[in-house]
């Protein structure tokens, strides 16, 4: 591959369905294991210069949590400016002594969409700051950062299904989970750190595109292989640009997911192109770190079974990959098949570029694929009626999950 991007700001020009990876990325590679994913993370940050970003929805302060946090301090101590974001949910449980540890080498670090209650200075406001704080929380509750990007010299990005917990890692966990992730490096990655300041604060966000546009760096968001769905606009776009690809794909679909709860229009697009003698196959989390969701996906099943759509279920572990094959398109990313992360959730997905990876990524889809796993009609009919009645319960809330 050549050293030199052969467009490094040639972003406003329409793109077709397979972009060249050359024109974005200067190199792209993908993980299917965390110990691998993490490794080559702590290493790029112990070897950051100028600046590191990072928003995802899960920093707790466990064994994997705490390596990072001495890594980051590390670079401060270096003279690394670093911005990190939270989700006020996802990093609930990330305790204030960890916070302070941050706080005290100059990292900024900021909660997205805290909890009602949450405030620093909670107590010492007055009683009508505190009901206005309070009422705008709760009424953004639902809407949380679902995202996982690490953003390094604004050359490096990483993204893909890993929070910063322990449970991705056999390192720290004795059965970790099956996640996804891609690195991609090239002066195009300042895309993601538009869209960083953008969550970050809105006047970093001004400046830092007035410095782009002119440097000659401009980016089209609707063209871009990074996905990222930062307002309602942009949530439709994606959703609709989905269902295009369903409603005309021509050999496979093949989709990996943790929470199968999608909108009905995506459950017909996949049964219509089952029907057209598309491959069809789905697979899904049997365990899960959400209960509910194991009677709740079983909803759609009978319907798929009909229309002959393939459905497995992975049972070695906690399956959090979130990954979308159709025909030669595909991505690697934090978006599930469900409302959350069409209609509430912050998310970003990439698309796989290189054709080297692109048949990796499909080996490593077939081989989860086990036979024994395999979802049929009997296997329906011998779920017990209470566990359909709670499935039908939960998904009149289905706008919620």
């Amino acid at each position: 591959m050549s050293k030199k991007l052969k467009h490094s700001s040639l972003f406003f020009r329409k793109m077709d369905d397979k972009p060249d990876m050359e024109s974005y990325w200067l190199s792209e590679q993908v993980y299917f294991e965390g110990d691998d994913y993490f490794r080559s993370l702590l290493q790029d940050i112990d070897a950051a210069k100028s600046s590191i970003t990072i928003e995802v929805y899960m920093f707790l302060n466990d064994s994997l949590g705490k390596r990072v946090q001495e890594a980051l301090i590390r670079a401060r101590e270096r003279g690394v400016h670093i911005q990190i974001i939270v989700d006020g949910i996802g990093s609930y449980e990330m305790d204030q002594k960890f916070i302070d540890r941050l706080h005290q080498v100059g990292i900024k670090l900021r909660v997205y969409n805290p909890l009602p209650f949450y405030h620093p200075f909670y107590g010492n406001l007055t009683w009508l700051k505190k009901f206005r704080v309070t009422h705008k929380r709760t009424w953004r509750m639902n809407k949380r950062n679902h995202r996982k990007i690490f953003i390094i010299d604004e050359d490096i990005l990483y993204t893909g299904s890993f929070n910063i917990t322990a449970i991705h890692t056999t390192e720290h966990t004795e059965k970790a989970w099956q996640d996804m992730g891609v690195r991609v490096t090239g002066p195009n990655v300042k895309f993601g750190t538009l869209n960083f300041k953008k969550n970050w604060k809105l006047r970093d966000y001004t400046r830092y595109k007035k410095y782009l546009r002119k440097s000659g760096s401009q980016f089209s968001w609707k063209t871009f292989p990074l996905k990222l769905n930062q307002n309602l606009l942009m949530r439709k776009f994606f959703f609709n640009e989905l269902l295009r690809r369903l409603r005309t794909s021509e050999s496979k679909i093949w989709l990996t997911t943790p929470y199968f709860v999608p909108k009905r229009k995506l459950i017909r697009a996949l049964a219509q192109a089952s029907r057209r003698g598309v491959d069809v196959t789905v697979l899904i989390s049997q365990k899960s770190d959400v209960p509910f969701f194991r009677t709740l996906q079983y909803f759609y099943y009978g319907y798929l079974l009909k229309n002959n759509v393939k459905i497995y279920h992975y049972t070695n572990t906690v399956l959090h990959a979130k990954n979308y094959i159709i025909d030669d398109w595909m991505t690697i990313g934090s978006s599930n098949l469900n409302h959350r992360s069409f209609l509430h959730d912050l998310e970003v997905d990439l698309i796989i570029l290189s054709d080297e990876n692109k048949k990796k990524v499909e080996e490593h889809f077939q081989s989860s694929l086990v036979q024994e796993n395999k979802i049929t009609q009997d296997v329906l009919d011998k779920r017990h009626w209470l566990d359909k009645l709670v499935g039908r319960i939960l998904f009149t809330f289905k706008y919620w999950f």
